[in-house]
């Protein structure tokens, strides 16, 4: 038995609000839950929040942290821990672990937003 799908022609249309609306909530959900852990400097360093206040939603779907020295913070196997820096739950590769502790929170709440349409 075979089966063909075809899509209504006007399913994008119908739906692009909906997509939109998921992944702005995407997006600011995965900042948001982010933050407490990006690793920040003690506070007596001059550049101490600069790299958690440098996120930004480039685009839809991609977040960008704009600090020179994002980069080798997210990969650096070091202790971003006090007394090392200023965050207890800073840590390296701190997407993954957001992912990891809210990844499925952040899946509910995309769907149920697509539940409202």
């Amino acid at each position: 038995m075979k089966a063909k799908l075809i899509w209504s022609s006007n399913f994008a249309k119908r739906n692009a609000r909906m997509f939109e609306n998921m992944q702005t909530y995407v997006d600011k959900e995965c900042l948001r839950q982010m933050t407490p852990y990006v690793p920040v400097g003690l506070p007596r360093f001059k550049n101490s929040g600069k790299l958690r206040d440098s996120a930004k939603i480039a685009q839809p779907g991609k977040i960008v942290y704009t600090a020179p020295f994002a980069k080798s913070d997210y990969y650096a196997v070091k202790n971003h821990k006090p007394p090392h820096g200023g965050n207890p739950k800073g840590t390296r590769l701190w997407f993954e672990v957001m992912k990891k502790n809210h990844g499925q929170q952040i899946l509910r709440g995309a769907a149920a937003i697509a539940k409202k349409r």
